[in-house]
């Protein structure tokens, strides 16, 4: 006997995980679009997932590597690439000398500098489009869902 699929439950389900998951997709495409005409062409690569998880202060490679949830090798890879083009360097960590600190460049603090202007640049259009009120208000909603979902 063969089992059938309930068709109800094979249906694409509509929900705000959908919602989410567009917005945010279309945010991170606009930001690496942007980033790329502006000269950082490593922002349009896989080197550019480092950028959405390293603190502009620095950060612990150990850290790096759990917070983007991949390989020790893996990012070790995406930051042998990164240093080779000057956009971070690795640096002993002060507090763990069997560690190293992953940090911002020169090249890096330009990036950070012109990510941050198109961020702003892209809240100002969502708020202008949405209006003010509304913009605060799905900031204050965001937020709130990110506790719910914790």
């Amino acid at each position: 006997m063969v089992k059938t699929l309930d068709e109800k439950d094979a249906s694409p389900l509509d929900h705000i995980g959908v919602d989410l998951f567009r917005a945010a997709t279309a945010w991170r495409e606009r930001l690496h679009a942007d980033m790329v005409a502006r000269g950082h062409t490593w922002y349009g690569d896989a080197r550019g997932a480092v950028a959405a998880h390293l603190d502009p202060r620095g950060l612990a490679q150990s850290e790096l590597v759990l917070r983007m949830g991949l390989t020790k090798q893996a990012v070790q890879q995406l930051l042998d690439g990164l240093e080779a083009d000057g956009i971070v360097r690795r640096e002993a960590d002060p507090n763990d000398g069997r560690s190293k600190r992953v940090v911002y460049a020169a090249k890096g603090r330009a990036a950070v500098r012109d990510a941050n202007e198109i961020k702003r640049r892209m809240e100002r259009e969502l708020r202008t489009r949405i209006g003010g009120h509304a913009f605060d208000e799905l900031r204050a909603m965001l937020a709130e869902a990110a506790e719910v979902w914790r």
